[in-house]
This record gives C-alpha cells, structure tokens and sequence, in this order.
C-alpha cells in the first residue's frame, strides 16, 4: 500500500467520520498543532535517561492521539466516540506538576530553556501545546470543544514546564553523584599515599576524646582518606550505635563535597540546588559534624562526628580540625 494517496492533492482532507474539510480548517489546525506537540515530545523522550520521565512522556504521548482524534472527529463521529479526554486525565497532570514540584521547589522566575537536551525537547513541546491551545480556544468560539479537552492542554504545558525543570535537576544531581565517584587527588605532601598514619589518627582521636569528655558527649570519630575510604573508626565508651554509620557516612561526605557536611543543609531543602542529594547516595549527610581536611590547600580527607546534638558534634569535629591543622599547616 501506497503512503500516498492523491486524495489531499486538491487541499482537501477528511475528518473522522467522514466530512471532508479543507487542510486549513480550523480543527485541521487544531489536531495538526498537537500532532507537532507530540513529535516534539518524541524528541523528549529519545534524548531522556531517566526511566520515571520516559514513561511518563509515553503516556502523554497516547493521551495526545486520542485529543487529536477527539479534534479530527466530525460531529457524527463525536457523537459515537464519547468523551476522549476525560476529568481524570486532567487529575493526572495536575498529580504530576504537584507531586514532582515538591521535588525542586517552587518556581519563582522563568529559566532559559536549553540546559540539557530533553529539557530543550520539554520545552519546545510545552510551546507547541501553547499554540495548541490557541488554535482550540478560536474553534470553540463557533464549533463544540469538550472543556474537558481544554484543560488538559492548559494543564499539559504547565506540566512540561515542570517536567522540563525536574529533567535539569535529575540530570544535574547525576552529575554531582557521578562526580563523587570520581578518584580524588591525593592529599599534598603524602607522596601518593595517605597522611592518615597511626601516630596522627591517635591524636586526632585524643582531641576528640577530650572535647568529648568536657561536654560530656559520648561521640563515635570516623576518619576517610581524600578518596572517601575509612582510614581509622573509634567508638567512645556511651556513644550510640546508630552513630557508628552516621559518623562514617558524615566523613565520606565532607570529602565528596569538600566542604563541611553542615553547609550543606541549606542547600539540600527543597529548593536548593543539592535539594535531593542524599537520596541519589544515601551515604551522603547534609547535617553538621563532618570536616574535609587541607595539607596546604590539597584535600587529604575528613573527619566525622557523630552522637550528640548536631551544634556538639560540630564543636567535638572542629576541635580535631585544629589539632590536625596544628600539624600541617
């Protein structure tokens, strides 16, 4: 069978149903606009490497043939076809702008599209789907158009907006993750090699084991080398078990992010740019407690406190901060 028919060569074109109309009719521009929506959504989807958006995407994309169907059908056709688009398909995207907003915050201003390739895709959808929209609100001034049919492309556009800006976030705490697996550069002054010998690890866990005692806060030390690996772990007399993993995980991070584990917290609410980082690797911490720590500017590893209040465990960590920084730098 031929793709071509010679039907359409005198600008004419069918609807379902049979009434033939021109190929500029209203409602051929209408079905045709969402027909590009939803090519523009397949570029989306091929460029997309997450497994919750692509499937997402898959099901807007068979949404969309039935609101062109419902568009492309004549009035008898409507008739027999029922309500396409229906009150519940309007529920499901506002479920999706609710559920994944919550994810990266609310949104206070617009962006520049184009930061990765699918958001690009997102983004040239949600402004086909606009025009969409347009084209629907002009046919329903002089032909039936369920309003059913007219919110979902409203809600459409605005849920891929969303999925435009969650595509950006997912693709960016990717890449810090990935980051963190990363080998890191080994600290200066050790020769390729750990400067975490068993003398300095005994003094760091003196000055813990001190601050500990005046405060009397019983305190697990973890301490990782600068590429994240547990060098030496001492559990004081009292402290509790679960800070065992809270303080190895605290140290791991401060040598991930390179930066106490404290300042992260801010970063990490929704709406911060980490927002999500510690469910990507639920090694990460975004609490007080874990330091990197410098020889002469290099990142050579970092410390993690754990078993107090997170202000305790702070001042426990800074004081084997300064005893290590004594000796280095």
């Amino acid at each position: 069978m031929n793709i071509f028919t010679k039907r359409g060569d005198a600008g004419k074109t069918s609807l379902y149903g049979g009434k033939e109309v021109a190929k500029d009719d209203a409602r051929v521009w209408c079905y045709g606009t969402v027909d590009e929506a939803n090519s523009a959504l397949a570029l989306a989807h091929a460029s997309l490497e997450f497994d919750d958006l692509k499937a997402i995407v898959r099901d807007i994309q068979n949404k969309l043939f039935a609101v062109g169907a419902e568009l492309a059908s004549d009035e008898k056709q409507r008739e027999k076809n029922g309500k396409l688009i229906t009150e519940e398909d309007v529920s499901a995207l506002e479920r999706i702008i609710t559920g994944y907003t919550e994810q990266f915050g609310k949104v206070t201003g617009f962006s520049v599209p184009g930061e990765t390739p699918a958001s690009a895709a997102f983004h040239l959808a949600r402004t086909i789907t606009r025009r969409a929209e347009r084209h629907v609100v002009s046919l329903s001034r002089d032909e039936f158009v369920s309003p059913e049919l007219l919110k979902y492309l409203n809600r459409l556009s605005d849920t891929l907006f969303v999925l435009a800006k969650l595509e950006v976030y997912k693709s960016f705490i990717k890449k810090v993750v990935n980051k963190l697996k990363e080998p890191g550069s080994s600290g200066a002054g050790a020769g390729g090699g750990t400067v975490f010998t068993s003398a300095l690890c005994d003094s760091l866990r003196n000055a813990a084991e001190a601050e500990s005692l005046e405060i009397d806060v019983p305190v697990s030390l973890a301490i990782a080398d600068e590429g994240g690996n547990l060098v030496y772990f001492y559990r004081l007399p009292g402290a509790s078990l679960v800070s065992v993993e809270v303080a190895k995980n605290k140290a791991y991070t401060a040598v991930a992010l390179r930066q106490p584990s404290g300042d992260l917290y801010d970063l990490a609410l929704p709406g911060g740019s980490l927002h999500g980082l510690n469910t990507a690797d639920p090694r990460l911490v975004v609490f007080g407690g874990g330091f990197p720590l410098f020889v002469k500017g290099a990142l050579a590893g970092g410390v993690g406190i754990s078993g107090g209040a997170v202000p305790e465990d702070e001042r426990i960590g800074r004081r084997v901060v300064a005893e290590f920084e004594a000796r280095f730098n």
